[in-house]
């Protein structure tokens, strides 16, 4: 007895995807577009991308911002300020700069960096850096200054304002204490950079 061989039929190949796998590809799409989002957001959170409002109640940074006037800052994660030389930035006012004892975030613009050598001033009434005048446009008025040569420690922050007659800052804390400790700020407390 002989056999016929057995052939298996043969099914054309498809053209284009099933719907199932058309339903797959669009899920798996959706999901990593979530998980993009979500990390977005949690990264905003973390790295400091939200933004507030920060109100001036004072005149120590005009003519950049002025007293009353409101700005946009973007929150800053404890810790994770990166200090540029130029930046205004807010943050919780030590109790020796206030003259009254209630909590307040104050604006400054910051001057000397960790390390940073800083003297005051040439004979056109410019700070100098390690040596170089340092420019600054955004200044009402030069002021008085009394000579300084000092180096900012290890983690802190050299501030001032830019209205340099009518600001409790750094140099007017070293006027006050000739302490370069109680006249500097530590970088951590930087809560918010103010948008320029």
């Amino acid at each position: 007895m002989t056999y016929a061989p057995v052939t298996t039929p043969v099914v054309p190949p498809r053209r284009g995807l099933s719907t199932g796998a058309v339903v797959g590809i669009v899920a798996g799409g959706l999901t990593l577009i979530l998980v993009v989002v979500a990390a977005v957001v949690l990264g905003s959170s973390v790295f400091g991308a939200d933004t507030m409002q920060l109100k001036a109640t004072g005149i120590s940074m005009e003519p950049a911002i002025r007293a009353g006037q409101t700005v946009t800052a973007e929150k800053v994660a404890a810790g994770k300020y990166r200090p540029k030389r130029g930046d205004i930035i807010a943050f919780p006012a030590p109790a020796s700069w206030l003259s009254s004892d209630t909590n307040q975030t104050i604006m400054k613009r910051v001057i000397g960096l960790p390390g940073d050598r800083l003297s005051c001033c040439d004979s056109t009434g410019r700070w100098l850096v390690g040596g170089q005048p340092l420019a600054e446009p955004y200044l009402k008025t030069p002021g008085t200054e009394r000579p300084f040569d000092i180096v900012v420690p290890d983690g802190r922050l050299w501030v001032m304002g830019d209205n340099r007659e009518n600001s409790n800052d750094s140099r007017r804390m070293f006027i006050v204490s000739n302490d370069i400790g109680m006249a500097t700020i530590p970088v951590t407390v930087v809560t918010a950079l103010v948008q320029q």
